[in-house]
C-alpha cells in the first residue's frame, strides 16, 4: 500500500535504491567481464573443432550421405559467386588502392629527405657566420682588452680616465654582440637537433606504414593467384561451403554413423555460440538499463534536495510537505536485491549462459522494460508535484 513520507525519507529512499541498483549493476558487470573471458576461451575450442570437422568431410566428400551433401553444394553456389566478386575486387580496386598507398607513403618519406638535406646547408651557412661574426668580435675584443690594459699601466688610469672609458664602453659593446650571437648558434644547433629528430620520428612511422602496406599487398596478390586458378578456386568454394554449413548446423542431419559424433557435438557448440552471443548483447543491454534509472533517481534526487533546502530556509513560511509514495513506486524498487540475488553466483552464470538468459530475460522484458520504467518515473513525479501543491495553494 501507498506510503507517506517527509522529503527527507524520500531523499533516503532515492538514495538507498540507487546503492541497490549500483550493487546490482556491480554484480552484472562481473558477469559481463566473465563473459568476455569465457566467450574468448569457448570460441577458440569452438573454431578449432570446426577446423578439424571441415577436413574430415572435405576427405569424405563422396560419402557424406545425399541430405548432407546437399547442403554442401546448394552453399557451394553462393560460395563460387563470392571468390568470383572477391577475385574481381582484388584485381580491379583492392590491389591497385594498396599499392597505391604504398607507393604514396613512400614518397612521402622521400620529399622528407629532400627537405631535411635542403634545409641542412642553409643552417650549416648560418652557423658558420654566425661563427665568423664571432670570432671577428672576440679577437677585437681581445685587442681592446690588451688597449685598456696597456693605458691603465701606472697612473695611466687617471690620466687616460676618458680614453680608458670609451674603450671600455666598446667592450661592454662587443660582450653583447657577442651574447646575441651564441644565442644564436645555439638556436641554429637547437633547430637542426630538434628537426634531426621530428625527422627519425616521421621517417620510422612512414616506413612502419609502407612495410605494413607492402605486406598487405603482397597478401591480396598470393590471394588472387590462387583465385586465378580454377583448381584451387574451385576447392576454395567447396571448403568454405562446408565450413558453412558446419558453423551454422543446429539440427540434426543424416549423415554416416562415423560421423554422427563430430556432428551433434558441432550443434550443441554451435547453439552454445547463440547462446554466449545473446547473453553478452543481454548483459550489456541490463547494464544500461540499471545505469539510465540509477541516473534517473540520481536526477530526482536533486530535485528533491533543492526542495529540502528550500524547506529549511523559509520553514516558518512553508508547511512541511509530505510525498505519498504510490505501489507502483514501491514495488518497482522491491525488485533490486531479488535481482542481485540472481546475479550474485557470476562464476556459474558465465559457464552456464542460457541461465544468465532465463533470469535476466524476464527482468528486461518486464521488470525494466520502457513501460515499467516510465511509469515509475511518472508516479514519482506526479507524487512530489501533488505534494508541492501546498506551496504554490
Amino acid at each position: 500500500m501507498p506510503r507517506t513520507v517527509s522529503l527527507e525519507q524520500l531523499n533516503d529512499f532515492l538514495l538507498e535504491n540507487r546503492r541497490k541498483i549500483n550493487a546490482v549493476g556491480r554484480e552484472v558487470e562481473e558477469i559481463q567481464v566473465g563473459f568476455n573471458s569465457a566467450f574468448v576461451e569457448f570460441k577458440a575450442d569452438h573454431d578449432a573443432q570446426l577446423a578439424r570437422l571441415t577436413e574430415t568431410l572435405l576427405d569424405k566428400l563422396d560419402n557424406l550421405g545425399p541430405e548432407l551433401r546437399s547442403l554442401i553444394d546448394e552453399r557451394a553456389v553462393e560460395e563460387r559467386r563470392f571468390l568470383a566478386r572477391r577475385r574481381t575486387e582484388l584485381r580491379e580496386e583492392l590491389i591497385p588502392q594498396t599499392q597505391a598507398e604504398a607507393d604514396t607513403v613512400l614518397a612521402q618519406a622521400q620529399e622528407q629527405v629532400k627537405a631535411l638535406r635542403q634545409l641542412n646547408p642553409r643552417l650549416n651557412e648560418r652557423e658558420e657566420r654566425y661563427k665568423a661574426q664571432r670570432d671577428a668580435l672576440e679577437t677585437k675584443l681581445a685587442q681592446l682588452n690588451a688597449e685598456i690594459s696597456q693605458r691603465s699601466r701606472g697612473l695611466g688610469f687617471i690620466t687616460r680616465f676618458i680614453s680608458i672609458a670609451g674603450l671600455d664602453r666598446q667592450r661592454h659593446r662587443i660582450l653583447g654582440q657577442l651574447e646575441i650571437l651564441a644565442r644564436d648558434l645555439k638556436e641554429v644547433r637547437e633547430e637542426w637537433q630538434t628537426r634531426q629528430q621530428e625527422f627519425q620520428i616521421e621517417q620510422e612511422a612512414l616506413q612502419g606504414q609502407w612495410r605494413e602496406l607492402s605486406l598487405k599487398a603482397a597478401e591480396l596478390k598470393r590471394e588472387l593467384t590462387c583465385l586465378d586458378d580454377d583448381v584451387q578456386r574451385e576447392a576454395l568454394a567447396v571448403k568454405r561451403a562446408v565450413r558453412h554449413v558446419l558453423d551454422n548446423l543446429k539440427e540434426r542431419v543424416p549423415c554416416p554413423g562415423d560421423l554422427r559424433p563430430g556432428l551433434e557435438a558441432m550443434i550443441e557448440l554451435n547453439i552454445k555460440t547463440d547462446t554466449y552471443q545473446e547473453g553478452l548483447g543481454t548483459v550489456g543491454g541490463l547494464i544500461a538499463l540499471l545505469d539510465s534509472v540509477g541516473k534517473g533517481l540520481g536526477s530526482f534526487q536533486t530535485s528533491v534536495e533543492g526542495l529540502i533546502g528550500e524547506q529549511r530556509m523559509h520553514g516558518e513560511f512553508l508547511p512541511r510537505l509530505q510525498v505519498r509514495l504510490p505501489d507502483a513506486v514501491i514495488a518497482f524498487h522491491n525488485q533490486w536485491d531479488g535481482l542481485r540475488a540472481k546475479m550474485h553466483d557470476d562464476a556459474r552464470l558465465c559457464a552456464h549462459p542460457a541461465e544468465f538468459l532465463e533470469a535476466a530475460r524476464p527482468v528486461i522484458q518486464r521488470d525494466l522494460s520502457d513501460e515499467a520504467i516510465n511509469n515509475m518515473f511518472n508516479h514519482l513525479g506526479q507524487a512530489l508535484t501533488e505534494a508541492t501543491r501546498k506551496w504554490r495553494g
